[in-house]
């Protein structure tokens, strides 16, 4: 019998250890300022989260028409519940950052128990799966923002909808809903869901009623106007200063050449202005533009694809179709836009980990080296914000090349990684159907024997 304490005490003790640093990255407790010490660490990083009860402390006056406008009404309602939580308790000062962390450790602790709860092995080699060696080195590596930030709660609950796709595709379209519902660009990931033919009714139903439900809360709440504000928004903003596309303008900029700016905007973010940012503009519309029609492109032919597929009763190669599908659909929107904020690795994180549980053989082992790429991006992405932030906006002779150059490298395995999942996404999806026999053709080829079958192979 496999007791508790061979399945999952490692798991446990290295998500403690791991989380438990990065509550360290916020500050230390301390008695004397009531709730942390923020002096050092990475207390920058909740600018946010201060930025959110700000604007929920003006809520009353300016009602949810006027309220954080870049994000959905369901996010205004959900960074909500902690914020009415600590007045209903009489807290003030740092409390609302506290609870704004509790929350995000809790959404975290959940995604890993259900990480865990699906391994497909009994005892993983040394009690740790890949995927959960991977979320578990994710937000460390990230660091403080990962629980300062939004992001997290669409990105995971895109990610639980990757690992429920098949198995249980009504629950995967709730949670797609859900991260569409507090953050647009999830619905990216919907058409992927609803690509096999056995569950193709029921994601579009479940998308539909609770897609229907969110819009129609946020039109009774904050009006016509208050639904598109986080689509204008984001339309309006200029080139910010991490973008892919921004990464030629920096580097002139920290090597010293004249002419370009980095001011914070109206937007409250960071932008570049210069003599090649006006071409770079365009390029990353262009790039945009073109990412959006291969993305049509696949989502067509994922729903002929996976509809042959699942008549052939084939559940590995439409679950790896379905991730390389959602991976590549999300990196395409990542790298093409014009804005790109080191919370954003949150994007693929998840999705990347879900893909982990549910693929098997050479396929996981594939998406094991582009998920160790994606880490040492989020590692590089850590370095530059918060660790050496400053040096990019306020030019240092020595700082600014060395920390432009890193954005550089960056940026580089963003592009790889993009490439690598549109082509496996694009080889999955126009594979000839042959190189997916039944489950019982492939048995009776690998055991010479009608009905019985030798260990799964490798899938390629």
């Amino acid at each position: 019998m496999i007791t508790f304490s061979r399945r999952y005490l490692l798991v446990t003790l290295a998500w403690l250890v791991t989380r438990g640093w990065v509550v360290v990255l916020y500050g230390f407790p301390s008695a004397a300022e009531g709730w942390f010490d923020w002096s050092g660490a990475e207390w920058g990083v909740v600018g946010d989260v201060n930025y959110y009860r700000e604007s929920l402390d003006a809520l009353a006056t300016e009602g949810v028409a006027g309220t954080l406008v870049e994000y959905p009404v369901p996010a205004l309602l959900l960074l909500w519940i902690p914020y009415a939580a600590i007045n209903l308790l009489g807290l003030s000062g740092d409390a609302f950052v506290v609870a704004v962390l509790a929350m995000a450790a809790l959404t975290d602790l959940l995604f890993m128990a259900l990480i865990v709860r699906n391994r497909r092995a009994e005892h993983p080699r040394l009690g740790v799966s890949g995927a959960e060696a991977l979320w578990l080195a994710a937000i460390p590596a990230l660091g403080a923002t990962a629980y300062a930030r939004f992001d997290l709660f669409p990105g995971i609950m895109v990610g639980l909808a990757v690992l429920y796709a098949v198995r249980k595709p009504k629950v995967a379209a709730a949670f797609a809903a859900f991260a569409t519902g507090a953050k647009y660009w999830p619905i990216l990931v919907i058409p992927a869901l609803a690509a096999s033919r056995r569950a193709r009714k029921r994601v579009i139903l479940t998308v539909a009623i609770t897609g229907t439900a969110l819009a129609g809360l946020s039109l009774v709440l904050g009006g016509w106007d208050r639904l598109m504000t986080p689509l204008t928004y984001q339309s309006e903003r200029g080139l910010q200063i991490e973008s892919v596309f921004a990464t030629p303008a920096m580097v002139a900029w920290g090597h010293g050449s004249a002419g370009y700016v980095v001011d914070y905007t109206e937007w409250k973010a960071y932008d570049i202005s210069g003599p090649t940012v006006g071409a770079l503009l365009l390029a990353a519309t262009i790039a945009s533009v073109v990412a959006a029609a291969l993305v049509i492109v696949w989502w067509v032919l994922a729903w002929r694809r996976l509809g042959m597929q699942q008549s052939r009763r084939n559940g590995d190669a439409t679950e790896e179709t379905i991730v390389w599908l959602v991976l590549a659909t999300v990196a395409a929107f990542l790298v093409t836009n014009k804005v790109l904020s080191p919370q954003y690795m949150l994007w693929l994180l998840p999705a990347a980990a879900a893909g982990m549980v549910l693929l098997q053989g050479r396929a996981r082992r594939r998406l094991g080296v582009w998920s160790l790429v994606l880490v040492v991006a989020t590692l590089l992405t850590h370095e530059i914000f918060p660790r050496m932030y400053g040096y990019m906006l306020t030019y240092n002779d020595i700082g600014s090349p060395w920390i432009t150059e890193v954005l550089a490298w960056r940026n580089g395995l963003l592009v790889l990684l993009f490439l690598y999942a549109a082509w496996r996404t694009t080889r999955l999806l126009t594979i000839s159907a042959s190189a997916h026999p039944e489950p019982g053709a492939e048995a009776e080829i690998t055991s010479g024997r009608p009905g019985r079958r030798r260990p799964e192979p490798s899938r390629s």
